[in-house]
C-alpha cells in the first residue's frame, strides 16, 4: 500500500473516530451509523497497520523499482 493512500485512510479513520457520540445527537439513524462507522474505522486502521508492518519487512518492491528506473546521472 502506498504511503499516501494509507495516510488518507488513517486521516479518515481519525475523522470518524472524532464524530460526536450518539447521545449528543439523539437520533436513532445517527446511532446506527455511528456504531457501524466505528467498527469500519477500526477494521481500516488495523488493515493499514498490518500492511505497513508487512511492507516495512518486504523490500523486494523497492529492489524491483530500482531495477526498472534508469539510473539518474549526477
Amino acid at each position: 500500500m502506498r504511503k499516501k493512500a494509507s495516510d488518507i485512510i488513517v486521516d479518515l479513520v481519525s475523522s470518524l473516530q472524532g464524530a460526536p457520540y450518539p447521545s449528543t445527537i439523539n437520533n436513532e439513524l445517527y446511532t446506527i451509523w455511528y456504531e457501524h462507522a466505528q467498527i469500519a474505522a477500526q477494521e481500516a486502521l488495523h488493515f493499514v497497520e498490518r500492511k505497513r508492518a508487512k511492507e516495512a519487512k518486504d523490500t523486494s518492491l523497492d529492489a524491483m523499482v530500482e531495477q526498472v528506473q534508469p539510473k539518474q546521472k549526477k
